[in-house]
């Protein structure tokens, strides 16, 4: 449910600004299963594309409701 609310509010907030490869990585972060995905959004493993990477990091200041 966490990961479902930080996808959401990341949604609502930042996904609009987000470049064609931004959002292609960002679909496929979201389509991850909650355990594979909270080690990248927690720090715990590291993101080995770049641009999966920004990603992570504007997903990582999202403020939820």
């Amino acid at each position: 449910l966490e990961m479902d609310i930080l996808l959401g509010g990341f949604l609502e907030t930042r996904y609009a600004s987000l470049t064609p490869e931004q959002a292609a990585v960002f679909v496929a972060i979201a389509d991850m299963e909650d355990l594979e995905l909270w080690p990248l959004i927690n720090g715990s493993r590291e993101c080995t594309d770049p641009i999966e990477a920004e990603v992570v990091a504007l997903l990582r200041n999202v403020r939820v409701k």
